[in-house]
């Protein structure tokens, strides 16, 4: 791949002819009012072209110099030479998409964002499917309910996962402002793909320039199947450039699934790349820890979520040092090998930990295993604990017995003749304060059993059960009868679903219900592309 591979993107057809036609009727028309507002409206194309086209290359340096002195004529100058060679708009060329029609092509579909309801619907959905619903049906009804609607709409844009996608979005925002601000200074969230080979960066860094309003950033790098991925100077220097123009971030994901080999040369990381790091309160990390020293510098205590993901390269030395700065954090997931040592020391450096998940990539012992269990159990803040390694029943009744007010658990446990009774005990112990449960087994999936069934119904508030059940068993109707009606939070899962299915009082009263949300669930799930 090229840098070549964006030209034709920039170059789409619908995107000149909107800014070349603009261009003419803005220098045609007579009524001073109406010549202003086109004016502006072909300034802003201009200017998005003039920014971001690059003139190394032959393709569009021939627009570049076209446009440049179209934006000329627009102040003033050569504007009778110009006209010669522009084509005479017709009547309303520029509003003259109709908004209900269906086949607009993308640069058409963002082209008339400012303006047209259902486009401005399409392309900027609010964050659950049902909630988009009622707003788009609501748009079309007034526009003063459109007026209302349009900068909520804005705050949280569609993932742009594709670089067509991402054309119509930058195109769009940068023509929002020929009627006043631009409705990229209301976006507060942003997901975005940078493609294999970082072909779209310029794309990308503009696209940040655009929205400096933005307080929750995911930027994600490639995706799994590119296999290696390298990183260079290049690279480095494209991402300070997004990060240094989003001055508002507090919530950062940064990953990158293909394989980094190893780092030849200096990367070069400049001396201020650490900024976009001081103000974060939450940050996830996938791959990126070539990125470490800027990182590690700039985050400091307003940090409460810090996740390190798989592929993350950070020692636990390094991790334990980091600790010891972050005063403010609350969450913490490690998915990479880290030392009992390591722990110990984070666990004293984060005394008010609530939320810790420890996820090893290899398989470890039984006495690291109980060692983890208990310091974890020592944290009196404690809601959510996750741990992949596997434990057995005296593991559990540590738990039972630990001072937090577990919230969230999810375990790989050992079967042994008492694991069963041991998670009752943990239900019943922390049933004032549960509302999820994730178990898993080394080996054989568990038979649910009648006492089982009571303890989770003995936890009012309880929303998912995700707890790997053998399908066939044979429960008792009171039992189940008493997890649905006692526990009325409860969610879809297939875990559920194996539990309650085949009885009466599910068929009639509960299931209709479930498979709402399940089917909703799996609505939202397609759309949430570049999602945490």
């Amino acid at each position: 791949m090229t840098a070549t591979q964006l030209t034709p993107y920039l170059l789409d057809k619908s995107l000149i002819e909107y800014t070349t036609v603009a261009t003419s009727e803005a220098l045609r028309l007579s009524d001073p009012v109406l010549q202003q507002q086109t004016k502006q409206k072909a300034a802003c194309a201009l200017q998005f072209f003039l920014s971001i086209l690059d003139p190394s290359s032959e393709e569009e340096r021939r627009q570049l110099n076209i446009f440049q002195s179209y934006y000329a004529a627009l102040n003033g100058k050569s504007q009778a030479l110009l006209l010669k060679d522009l084509p005479s708009p017709t009547k309303n060329t520029i509003e003259k998409s109709n908004p209900k029609t269906l086949d607009l092509t993308p640069a058409q579909h963002v082209l008339s964002l400012p303006d047209t309801l259902d486009v401005i619907f399409a392309h900027i959905p609010l964050l659950t499917k049902s909630d988009r619903d009622t707003f788009y049906h609501g748009a079309l009804t007034s526009h003063a309910f459109h007026n209302a609607t349009q900068l909520r709409l804005w705050r949280h844009p569609r993932d742009l996962n594709t670089v067509e996608q991402q054309i119509r979005f930058a195109f769009g925002t940068a023509i929002s402002g020929a009627s006043g601000d631009t409705l990229g200074l209301y976006v507060k969230r942003l997901r975005i793909r940078i493609v294999k080979g970082g072909w779209n960066a310029r794309l990308v860094e503009k696209i940040a320039a655009l929205v400096p309003g933005v307080v929750d950033l995911t930027l994600q790098w490639g995706d799994s199947e590119d296999g290696v991925e390298p990183v260079t100077p290049m690279s480095v220097a494209s991402l300070h450039k997004i990060l240094s123009s989003l001055p508002n971030i507090k919530h950062l994901y940064l990953s990158k699934f293909a394989y980094t080999p190893d780092i030849e040369g200096n990367l070069q990381i400049p001396a201020d790349a650490y900024i976009p790091f001081m103000k974060l309160e939450s940050l996830q990390l996938y791959d990126f820890h070539w990125y470490w020293p800027p990182i590690s510098h700039g985050l400091g205590s307003a940090l409460k979520v810090f996740d390190i993901g798989y592929g993350t390269a950070i020692s636990g030395d390094q991790i334990v040092e980091l600790s010891s700065k972050l005063t403010s954090l609350t969450t913490l997931r490690i998915t990479s090998n880290v030392e009992i040592r390591h722990i110990r020391n984070i666990v004293r450096n984060l005394s008010k930990l609530e939320h810790v998940e420890i996820s090893n990539f290899t398989e470890v012992d039984d006495e690291y295993c109980a060692a983890v269990i208990v310091l974890l159990a020592s944290l009196e803040s404690l809601k959510e604990l996750c741990f992949n390694g596997a434990i057995g029943s005296t593991q559990l009744r540590v738990l039972a017995d630990s001072p937090g007010p577990l919230e969230e658990i999810s375990l790989k446990l050992k079967e042994n003749g008492e694991i069963s009774a041991a998670l009752e005990r943990l239900l019943r112990a922390k049933s004032e304060t549960l509302k999820g449960i994730e178990i898993s087994f080394d080996k054989d999936d568990l038979a649910p059993s009648d006492n089982l069934v009571e303890a989770l119904a003995s936890v009012p508030r309880l929303e998912r059960i995700l707890i790997n059940f053998q399908p066939v068993h044979a429960l008792s109707s009171s039992s189940v009868d008493k997890l649905l009606k006692q526990c009325p939070k409860l969610n879809w899962t297939s875990n559920l679903e194996d539990l309650v299915t085949g009885n009466s009082l599910y068929e009639k009263e509960y299931k209709a219900r479930f498979e709402r949300e399940r089917d909703e669930n799996f609505k939202a799930m397609e759309e949430d592309i570049l999602g945490r």
